[in-house]
């Protein structure tokens, strides 16, 4: 059960909060709509309990700075942040409308391939547009791909949550992966990202990319 937190009608930067419409271990995310334009938008905002964690906080910015670095049509927008009055951080994103690819796949079961290797080429293109920017994902999956679809009802996926992306060949990430840590989705994580989190580079990356292919077909 979803439990509201900012209620209705609370204004977030420029937008007024409409609903709940997610929530995971470190945040929520709720629609949103700008009270002027009429612009939809999702906000996400992190926990309480990770809020006053630098650990946490850093990765939560580092999610925006990389969407922004990469800017790509096939991953999600993020265009604002701040903080709650109360210290908490918060992003403000384009609101997508579809469902997650882990949830097509538990629904409808594998996706025929002439509709999976157009989805999966987008995917890879997004990808390639992140390491030229020197970023590893490093959380690819079917949960982090979302399907959404034109008029036509032609498939356009969205990469998400780019919340333990990595800077390649830097140290800047250093202070929030312990040697030995695992970070990522076990099922779709490469050998040596299960080993060490530091190894994980864009080899890593195309690893779980095929994990995700063999899961969709």
């Amino acid at each position: 059960m979803l439990v509201e937190d900012l209620p209705a009608g609370a204004v977030v930067s420029e937008y007024r909060i409409e609903r709940l419409i997610g929530e995971g271990s470190f945040g929520k995310v709720y629609a949103a709509v700008h009270p002027v334009i009429g612009k939809f938008a999702a906000v996400k905002v992190l926990s309480v309990e990770y809020a006053h964690k630098p650990q946490f906080v850093s990765r939560f910015v580092e999610e925006a700075r990389a969407v922004n670095l990469i800017r790509h049509r096939n991953i999600v927008d993020i265009f604002g942040f701040g903080s709650l009055p109360d210290g908490r951080p918060y992003f403000v994103m384009e609101l997508l409308e579809g469902l997650p690819l882990g949830d097509y796949l538990k629904q409808r079961g594998r996706m025929p391939i002439g509709e999976a290797i157009p989805v999966l080429r987008k995917v890879a293109r997004a990808l390639g547009a992140a390491h030229a920017a020197g970023i590893a994902h490093r959380d690819l999956k079917p949960d982090n791909v979302f399907l959404t679809f034109d008029e036509d009802g032609i498939c356009f996926p969205k990469l998400l949550d780019f919340g333990i992306a990595k800077l390649m060949g830097s140290s800047a990430a250093g202070h929030r992966t312990a040697t030995g840590t695992p970070m990522g989705t076990p099922l779709y994580m490469s050998p040596e990202q299960c080993a060490n989190a530091k190894l994980a580079d864009a080899r890593s990356d195309v690893y779980s990319l095929g994990a995700t292919w063999y899961h969709m077909i």
